[in-house]
């Protein structure tokens, strides 16, 4: 459906550009403004998947493309059982040959599963940094080793914390838990900040259960 409708858009877009053209408008400028309406396009797809804070309109992006891999995943955060998402990580994970993203996704699954011998596997296949440093730090925080839990090759913002609130979840210290998760969803933003925010909600609701 997507595929129809972006077809659609693209030969709107041309018979629009046609038409400035045969109006006397020079083809290099309905070119132009044809190249500038797929920029825009693009930007706002990069801004958000990378870059805003409104989660309404990264949850809409998300339901929309929910069929897509990746997505599917991020959509299973937010809308799938437990025994949802392991199934869509099983099933996105085989889908890709890359090693850093197939096993992410399979030590993602791993950790759903309380696997912590299958994920230690899975992270020793990650070789792209900054996702092995996270791998083997979130490890630590649940092996509750704390001295390996902190690495200068954390790159991005929001990962050193997840790492804190993994091990306070670890330690059913829900205050710790919330600070930490809190300054992770903070630092990040787009479809990460999405995904953070839905998987420490059900970390949370874990500690309370317990």
């Amino acid at each position: 459906m997507r595929i129809v409708k972006l077809t659609l858009f693209y030969i709107v877009i041309m018979a629009l550009a046609m038409a400035l053209s045969l109006a006397g408008v020079r083809m290099s400028v309905a070119l132009g403004f044809f190249a500038l309406i797929v920029a825009a396009m693009i930007y706002r797809h990069i801004h958000i998947l990378y870059r805003t804070n409104n989660m309404q309109q990264v949850d809409k992006f998300v339901r929309d493309r929910q069929k897509q891999p990746f997505f599917a995943h991020i959509y299973a955060i937010a809308y799938g059982t437990r025994a949802d998402l392991i199934n869509v990580l099983g099933d996105v994970a085989s889908k890709y040959k890359q090693p850093t993203i197939k096993y992410n996704y399979l030590f993602n699954k791993a950790l759903l599963e309380e696997n912590l011998e299958a994920a230690k596997e899975a992270a020793k296949h990650i070789v792209k940094e900054p996702f092995k440093t996270y791998s083997a730090c979130y490890i630590a925080a649940l092996e509750g080793r704390t001295a390996d839990m902190h690495s200068d090759k954390l790159t991005q913002m929001w990962m050193q914390p997840a790492i804190e609130a993994a091990y306070a979840h670890q330690q059913k210290d829900k205050r710790e838990f919330e600070r930490f998760a809190s300054s992770s969803i903070d630092a990040a933003r787009g479809v990460q900040k999405y995904a953070l925010i839905h998987t420490f909600e059900q970390m949370k609701t874990d500690i309370e259960k317990s």
